[in-house]
């Protein structure tokens, strides 16, 4: 079963020095950008993925066509929609940064 549309997406195998301003201007060629949040660990240090959320699902449908597997700057990024918090369709978590990992 396919998840809902969703108007966010998860950006995968980011470098280490990205930031949200230059994510926010990367994905704006797409549709328009509402918001962008960069994980990171509790000493600061990028956890290499972020959300970016759009204006319209359409956009962020977009997004996943035509920037997946693109590359910021040196890095191959990957762009999947992104599972609302607690949703049945995603897998355990596994990083030691995330609730609910060994």
């Amino acid at each position: 079963m396919a998840p809902p549309p969703s108007s966010r997406v998860i950006v995968k195998n980011l470098p280490k020095y990205a930031s949200e301003e230059r994510l926010k201007e990367f994905f704006s060629s797409v549709g328009e950008v509402t918001d962008c949040r960069l994980r990171r660990t509790k000493q600061g240090e990028s956890r290499r993925f972020a959300f970016v959320g759009f204006r319209k699902d359409i956009d962020a449908q977009q997004a996943i066509s035509q920037l997946d597997r693109t590359f910021f700057d040196t890095t191959r990024i990957g762009v999947e929609a992104a599972h609302p918090p607690g949703s049945e369709s995603l897998s355990r978590p596994w990083s030691r940064h995330a609730p609910g990992s060994s």
